[in-house]
Parts: C-alpha cells; sequence; structure tokens
C-alpha cells in the first residue's frame, strides 16, 4: 500500500453544499476501491497563480489517502471528466505505508 496526496481545485461559483458532495464523491471512489483516507481538508478560497479556464480564484481541497496506485487512474479519469475541477496534481508520498501507523495519525 502506498500513500498518496491529492490536490484539486474546485470552481469558486459553486455553493458550499455543491462542494461538500464533490469531496465526498471523491472520498467515496477511494474507499470504493479498498483505499484509506487519511485526511480531507477543504483549504477554503484562493487566488490562482493564472487564469485556468477563465477562472482567477479557485476552492482547494486535500485529500490524504493509502492505498493502491489503481485509486489514482480511477480519481484522475473522474477529475478530467468533471467540469467543476480546474485542476488537479497527486503525489506519493510513501511507498510503503502500515495501517497500524496510519491509525495512530
Amino acid at each position: 500500500m502506498k500513500r498518496y496526496e491529492t490536490l484539486f481545485i474546485v470552481q469558486i461559483d459553486l455553493p458550499a453544499d455543491e462542494i461538500s458532495s464533490i469531496i465526498d464523491r471523491y472520498r467515496a471512489i477511494v474507499t470504493a476501491l479498498k483505499g484509506t483516507i487519511i485526511k480531507a481538508e477543504k483549504w477554503g478560497k484562493r487566488k490562482l497563480a493564472y487564469e485556468i479556464k477563465k477562472q482567477s480564484n479557485g476552492f482547494y481541497v486535500l485529500l490524504d489517502f493509502a492505498g493502491k496506485s489503481a485509486i489514482i487512474d480511477e480519481l484522475e479519469r473522474n477529475f478530467k471528466i468533471d467540469d467543476k475541477i480546474l485542476k488537479f496534481m497527486t503525489i506519493m508520498k510513501d511507498a510503503n505505508v502500515d495501517l497500524a501507523a496510519i491509525e495512530k495519525e
């Protein structure tokens, strides 16, 4: 099992409940593929360094989880389809993760 962080930017003009439902949908994808959510943080509204899809502001969300690489493929496939997602990026934090160590966090 590997540990990943995914940061994605949601359009700013969406209501708060819709942003929460988007986050819940991506959390559900991770858990459906037998991943473990470590944390999901809403970083809030921030100004973008450059315009993306004619948007100068975005709502940042960080998703920290552990699982297999198939989860990344499915998440990124859904990010590409979703028009409400401006940008996304996934990094691998650790190649070998122990579930007991994750539960301590």
